[in-house]
Order: structure tokens, then C-alpha cells, then sequence
């Protein structure tokens, strides 16, 4: 009879010399704590308990509550990282801050990668059909020290890979709270991508027509993913009687979860290092700190509304997709550690939508600009009032004449000059006016990984950036000047002067 899984042991103390196959255990300043979280009165009274989503009313898909919650959070995963960058110690190994944050993290993912698989449950360790059933309560002893608590966080703020993983190697993980899935849909893949990946790695027989051993076949693919694709590219053309295909998405989507070494279809370590940057934009603004919320249930309210009619905009640019802001952003990562409300989404608006962090700069701007755009015509109120500049047109009034201002034409054709109205939000559960509020509707640009020497392709396009904002600051000086622009025009035009654009920094996407 196989033994239990060990529970875990006091064993990072740095005097101390674990087992090398010792379970990480816990320490007086990463054990989560023991009280339970308790929300600030009253933060969730003012949400609306319905919101019209794809033409119909769905109840909320997240709560203040929840983002608040997820706040305590990230501002804990601020400090560890803190104490890790400036660790001084007698076991101390010299090495600079984000060295050593990095040495870290891989300890973190190995870490995360026993717990999943030897407390939780891993390949081969299913006792029911996934999915089924009350979702499990993890145990006392089975909640996670903090480090591999912050890992499990951004595995789960990638959606498909995390489902996709988990039902291939990590089944316990999906009935705490929940085949290859299709990331557009939520459904299965066509399972004949997944044959032809079978016939060729299994059927690669040797004389006694047993399947030949993984590195045989490896060898002779020279180890290359690519070479996968080809020989399942090329076994396709033989089933379909084509001269050539393209590779399907399908069969990438597969071939996906097989490029990075382990049980994990992404680099765990660079994902959380990629978040860090989102959650420095959430310590930036305030949000963590400790008392913020007890006031103040306006601001939480509006990133949930915000959320839901985020949710709403990606059904009506279908074929496009949105970038949000960072307050819509962080109710967008609360929902999806939510996870089975998020894989509902499917009966929602569709889709199941994945959160993709390694979008190049240059597709990240034309789709800002598009979805300010989109918002401002189906909602009526701009999207960011950060200081950010939109496309000139999403900021001018409709109907406005292209030589300034209203005309209301009389009979002899001379016009006369619509008086000015006074500034009135129509919106405030979309849009605040005030200054402290303007930051968290900056655009959620935290994907971006900056690199030290970017290539000139990517130092192109944020010049070509530049000069397109500068064009836009011109342009929104006008309209205000002959009275197009609405509004709230002027009080973005304040704010353009000390606010750092979004999606100029040259980076590199795709870093793994």
C-alpha cells in the first residue's frame, strides 16, 4: 500500500538541512495567517444586483468583497518579494536584488510543483470524475506557505493553460473551487488533432511492434518541437490526401502544452515576475494598504461595474479583443481565481476569454485605441480619464461640425452657435471626474517586459507612438479650441502634461 503524502515540515530555516525530497514547509514569515479575512462593512451594499451582459441579466460575476480580498493578497506577494530583494543573512549568497528574486521564484515553482502534485493531488491520483461534485475545501494543513500560494495565483490568472494543465497532470487542483480546450470557445478540441499526435509518437514502432522508447523518438526529431509539428503536419496531408496544410490552431493549441519542461505549459517563474508588475501598479495607487477600503465603497464598486461591461463590450467586437484598464483588470484577475464562475463565462457571452500577457506593444495600442473608442460610442461616457490620449474622434461630441461647434442652420442658411453646457457626468458608475480616481483607468499595460538593448523594430514603433500622441495632443487642443470636443475632453487635456503614456517602453514579448 502506497504511503500517505508527507505533511509538511519546518524546514526553511536556513540552518536547517531537509530531505532532498522533503515537502517545503512552513516559517514564522510565510505561513498564511490564521485569522479569516473579513470584508469592510458595507462594501458590497451599492453593487447593483443585476447587469445587462450579451442582451441579457446576469447576476454579479464578482463582488467588492472579492477584489478586496484579492488586494490583502497581492499586498502580501509586495512584501515577500521585498524581504527576498533585500534579504541580508548569514547563509547569504552575494547576488543582486532581482537575482536573487529570481533564484527564488524557481525554488517557489518546484515548490508549488510538490504541493500540487503530492498533497493535492496529481496524474493518476484521481478518485472522482473532475469537475463533479461540491468543490473541495482545502484542509488546514493543506493551505500553501505563501510563496507557492503567489505561484498558484498567476497559474490561475492564465486560464486555458491552467485548465488544460490541470486536467493533463494536476486533477486535484481542479476540484479545489473544478482534454484540451478549445481557449476561444471552452469546448474540446476536434479530437483528431490529438490522434495524429498519438499515431505518430506512439505508432513509432520498433521490430516487436511495441512503442519505441521516448528518447528514440526524440533523437530522431532531434528534440525539436518544431519537427513535432512538421511530422504531424505532414501525417495529416497523408489523412487528408493534400498536397499541404497549414498548422491548424487545434493542433498548436496541443503542441503548446508540450514546450516547456515539467507538469507546466508556461514558465511559471517569468509569469509571476510579469504580474509583479501589475501588483506594483496596485501598491502604487493605494490599494493595498492596510484600512483603504473601510471608507471608501465607490471605488471597488466601479472596477466591478466596469468589469461587467468590459465583459459586455467583448461580445459586441466580436473578432477583436479589448484592452482593459487597471481597474477593470483587477476585477478581471479576481474573477478568474474564481474559477469556476470564470469557466461559466461560456454560458455568458460565449466564450471563455483567456488572459493573454505576452501581446506585442504594438498590438496592444491599436486595440486600447479601438476599445476607447467602442466604449465611448456604446456607453457614452470615455473610457480612461487618466491623461492617456485616445483617437481625437472618440473625444469629440456627435454630430459636432467638423469646422467647430454645433450649427443649427436657419432658413438662410446662416448658423448660429449652440450655447455651451455645463459639465454633468452621466455616468458616475462608469467614470469618476475626480484627480485621485484618474489613475486606476490607465490601461493595463503590465504584460510588457522590458529588455535592456530592444531591437530597433521595437524602438520604431514606440517613436512612431510617440508622434502619433503628440498628433492627438494637437488635434484635442483644437476641438476643445472650437468647441467639438465634449467635456471631458478638457479634463484629460489637463492631466496629458505630468501623466507617462501607455505601450512606449521598447520590449520584448514572448519571453517565457
Amino acid at each position: 500500500m502506497e504511503a500517505p503524502p508527507p505533511t509538511y515540515t519546518q524546514v526553511d530555516a536556513p540552518s536547517a538541512v531537509p530531505a532532498p525530497d522533503a515537502l517545503p514547509g512552513y516559517s514564522d514569515s510565510n505561513a498564511p495567517p490564521s485569522g479569516v479575512f473579513i470584508p469592510s462593512p458595507g462594501i458590497d451594499d451599492k453593487l447593483p444586483n443585476h447587469f445587462k451582459v450579451n442582451d441579457q441579466y446576469v447576476k454579479a460575476q464578482v463582488f467588492p468583497s472579492d477584489l478586496e480580498a484579492h488586494l490583502v493578497l497581492l499586498g502580501a506577494f509586495h512584501r515577500l518579494r521585498e524581504e527576498v530583494r533585500t534579504f541580508k543573512g548569514k547563509a547569504d549568497i552575494p547576488m543582486e536584488p532581482d537575482d536573487r528574486y529570481a533564484v527564488f521564484l524557481q525554488r517557489a515553482v518546484y515548490r508549488f510543483e510538490q504541493w500540487a502534485v503530492r498533497m493535492i493531488g496529481g496524474e493518476g491520483q484521481e478518485e472522482e470524475e473532475l469537475g463533479g461534485g461540491a468543490p473541495r475545501i482545502l484542509a488546514p494543513n493543506e493551505v500553501p506557505p505563501l510563496d507557492v500560494m503567489m505561484v498558484w495565483h498567476t497559474y490561475m490568472l492564465n486560464p486555458r493553460t491552467y485548465y488544460e494543465d490541470c486536467m493533463r497532470k494536476l486533477p486535484g487542483l481542479l476540484r479545489i473551487g473544478n482534454t484540451i480546450v478549445d481557449y476561444q470557445s471552452g469546448v474540446p478540441v476536434e479530437k483528431k488533432w490529438s490522434k495524429a499526435l498519438s499515431i505518430i509518437v506512439i505508432g513509432n514502432h520498433q521490430g516487436n511492434l511495441k512503442p519505441a522508447p521516448p528518447e528514440h523518438w526524440a533523437k530522431q526529431i532531434g528534440w525539436s518541437m518544431k519537427n513535432v509539428e512538421d511530422y504531424c503536419r505532414i501525417w495529416m496531408m497523408h489523412w487528408q490526401n493534400k498536397p499541404y496544410i497549414s498548422t491548424p490552431r487545434s493542433l498548436n493549441i496541443i503542441l503548446s502544452a508540450y514546450c516547456q519542461p515539467g507538469p507546466f505549459s508556461l514558465d511559471l517563474a517569468s509569469a509571476v515576475i510579469r504580474q509583479m508588475n501589475f501588483v506594483d501598479k496596485m501598491v502604487h495607487l493605494g490599494f493595498t494598504e492596510s484600512g483603504r477600503w473601510e471608507d471608501d465603497q465607490d471605488t471597488l464598486t466601479r472596477c466591478v461595474v466596469r468589469y461587467h461591461h468590459f465583459l459586455d463590450l467583448m461580445v459586441t467586437t466580436a473578432g477583436k479583443f479589448a484592452v482593459p484598464t487597471l481597474d477593470i483588470d483587477l476585477a478581471w484577475h479576481t474573477h478568474q481565481l474564481l474559477c469556476d464562475s470564470y469557466r461559466k463565462l461560456k454560458d455568458v457571452i460565449g466564450v471563455v476569454p483567456d488572459h493573454d500577457d505576452k501581446v506585442s506593444q504594438g498590438a496592444l495600442s491599436d486595440a486600447y485605441d479601438k476599445t476607447a473608442e467602442a466604449w465611448k460610442a456604446r456607453f457614452g461616457v470615455p473610457y480612461s480619464v487618466c491623461g492617456c490620449l485616445p483617437p481625437t474622434k472618440s473625444m469629440e461630441i456627435p454630430g459636432s461640425d467638423s469646422r467647430g461647434g454645433f450649427s443649427l442652420f436657419s432658413k438662410k442658411g446662416k448658423s448660429k452657435a449652440e450655447p455651451a453646457k455645463p459639465f454633468e457626468n452621466t455616468r458616475p458608475d462608469l467614470v469618476s471626474a475626480a484627480d485621485d480616481a484618474a489613475e486606476q483607468t490607465h490601461p493595463s499595460d503590465h504584460d510588457a517586459v522590458a529588455i535592456i538593448n530592444p531591437g530597433e523594430q521595437n524602438k520604431a514603433q514606440a517613436q512612431l507612438r510617440r508622434k502619433e500622441l503628440g498628433k492627438r495632443e494637437k488635434e484635442l487642443g483644437k476641438s476643445i479650441e472650437k468647441g467639438r470636443a465634449d467635456k471631458w475632453a478638457e479634463v484629460v487635456q489637463k492631466r496629458v502634461a505630468d501623466h507617462p503614456p501607455s505601450f512606449l517602453c521598447p520590449v520584448q514579448y514572448g519571453v517565457q
